[in-house]
């Protein structure tokens, strides 16, 4: 049975009994029943059955009217606004884990990148370190040719020199012995004052 049910049955079974003149004190007590017993208290309290159930129908259909207008589209709305609040909360979390993504594979590749930067900076060091001692060893060679020239040229020019010093000394030797010993001299004795002054220059 609904509220209202309920509240339409008290309501015609107290009416016969509010209608009823109150019982005067001393007068013998009728036979009622439990419903009719909770009447008469209610009516000994003032109470109108007919305005309170038409009361209680009108806050039942102002009960009605708030949920079904008022209450029931609040409770959508809230359930609406909890809704978007989860899926924004959501979106912002995912949106949250892609920048965290993001900035992770960003971190890679500036790693990635430093690291082979870091490669090819010692790789050109290297070269260039190469190419110092490459330098290096074709200055030092040539340098030496150079300089093994140069001990060469100075050793030819020397022996040449000698030579050329060398007889000149025996040519002079020879004039100086004939003018001292004022004879002309032979072939073979030429030969043995030659020798003897190269001798004499070879100590």
């Amino acid at each position: 049975m609904t509220f209202l049910n309920v509240t339409a049955f008290l309501a015609a079974e107290a009416a016969p009994a509010a209608s009823k003149p109150l019982a005067q004190p001393g007068a013998p007590a009728a036979a009622a029943g439990p419903l009719e017993s909770i009447a008469n208290l209610f009516a000994e309290f003032g109470v109108n059955w007919h305005h309170l159930s038409i009361q209680l129908v009108n806050f039942a259909i102002l009960a009605f009217v708030l949920y079904r207008f008022a209450i029931k589209p609040a409770l959508g709305q809230m359930e609406e606004r909890n809704r978007l609040i989860e899926k924004g909360l959501a979106d912002a979390q995912a949106a949250t884990q892609r920048l965290a993504d993001a900035q992770k594979a960003a971190d890679a590749k500036l790693n990635a990148a430093s690291d082979e930067a870091a490669k090819i900076l010692a790789d050109a060091r290297n070269a260039a370190k190469a190419a110092v001692e490459a330098a290096k060893a074709e200055a030092t060679a040539a340098q030496t040719e150079v300089i093994a020239k140069a001990k060469a040229a100075i050793e030819a020019d020397r022996v040449k020199m000698l030579a050329e010093v060398r007889g000149e000394v025996s040519r002079l030797v020879v004039e100086t012995a004939a003018k001292v010993l004022e004879q002309n001299l032979d072939d073979a004795q030429r030969g043995r004052l030659n020798e003897a002054a190269v001798k004499q220059l070879a100590r």
